[in-house]
């Protein structure tokens, strides 16, 4: 094995999770205290449900909760589509994400959690039941990487934007050694390490690839990104299977709102190009677009509304010109 070999099978991936991870202490409290109280946001996205006492366990370092009736719990349901709401337990009120837990090896671990807890329970059975194990969910403290991510407008003198800051400064150090790298297999490793999950061998980059974060990056299978192309993703950018992306590309994820007041506001919106898409030479593609399967962006166009699928657009701003 080379040392750059050695290098690259160093990388674990899982540790470069975009989500936050509780502060030990708190986690600690948390499942100690035994008094979780969960209140998803409700289908409005901002106001909480009411809250629902709820057991808890930690598994390595993680915090998990299981619906009591299954999949038909009400909570479960809200935190599913929602993705995000608050916590009130050992005197703390914390906004949280949550994520649905399909890993079976890792509900049998939380099993066992349940077992050394709650032993000699009468609920016990029912909390380790195939029903609550089919409505298991990771909670996570909610931080600015969950709110972008979500598309909330963040103000750029939020408390956590500095946390935004480090990432940046990560993300130009390895971006130098992308673009420096010498082979496709090298750029192919430091963009996987960049957007925290491994890039698949059959995508290929060619440098210089320019990204501000890349926590919010997903690039699929077969995907071929040509020169000099630009991604600012802190709303998220989705790039699905066998897409092409010509040289000189932009697509942003992130926006200002045109208030002067208001300017210095990170406002997000998720670009998603579907798959078999082609983005000609030189397109920009705007924040809160989503590029419909099959279609075509022709070289030059300001891309500002979706593209439906099988379709070419073309001008600024992008109409359509023909279907497929």
């Amino acid at each position: 094995m080379t040392e750059t070999e050695s290098e690259y099978a160093s990388i674990n991936f899982e540790e470069m999770s975009t989500m936050n991870r509780w502060p030990e202490d708190e986690l600690s409290e948390i499942t100690e205290s035994d008094d979780l109280h969960i209140a998803p946001f409700r289908e409005d996205g901002e106001t909480y449900g009411t809250p629902t006492r709820i057991w808890s366990v930690a598994v390595e370092g993680e915090l998990y909760v299981r619906a009591y009736n299954g999949q038909d719990s009400s909570w479960y349901q809200a935190a599913v589509r929602e993705t995000a709401g608050q916590i009130e337990t050992a005197g703390m009120t914390k906004e949280v994400s949550f994520e649905s837990v399909e890993d079976e090896v890792l509900k049998d671990h939380i099993d066992e959690a349940y077992r050394a807890k709650y032993e000699g329970s009468p609920y016990l059975d029912s909390m380790i039941s195939e029903r609550a194990r089919s409505a298991t969910v990771r909670v996570r403290p909610r931080g600015i990487f969950d709110r972008l991510r979500a598309g909330e407008p963040v103000p750029l003198d939020d408390p956590e934007y500095a946390k935004v800051s480090e990432e940046v400064n990560r993300t130009i150090r390895l971006t130098k050694k992308l673009n420096a790298a010498t082979d496709v297999d090298e750029i192919r490793h430091y963009v996987g390490e960049i957007i925290g999950e491994e890039v698949d061998e059959s995508t290929t980059i060619f440098p210089p690839f320019h990204i501000n974060v890349g926590k919010h990056t997903s690039l699929g299978r077969n995907v071929f990104i040509n020169h000099a192309c630009s991604f600012l993703d802190l709303g998220g950018i989705t790039i699905e299977d066998e897409v092409m992306i010509s040289a000189r590309v932009n697509i942003t994820s992130e926006s200002h709102p045109v208030d002067p007041d208001r300017r210095k506001t990170m406002v997000p919106g998720e670009v998603v190009v579907e798959r078999n898409a082609w983005i000609g030479a030189g397109a920009t593609i705007l924040p809160d677009v989503r590029i419909g399967e099959n279609s075509v962006v022709a070289a030059g166009a300001v891309v500002t509304n979706d593209v439906p699928a099988n379709t070419v657009v073309a001008g600024v701003p992008a109409e359509e010109v023909r279907e497929l």
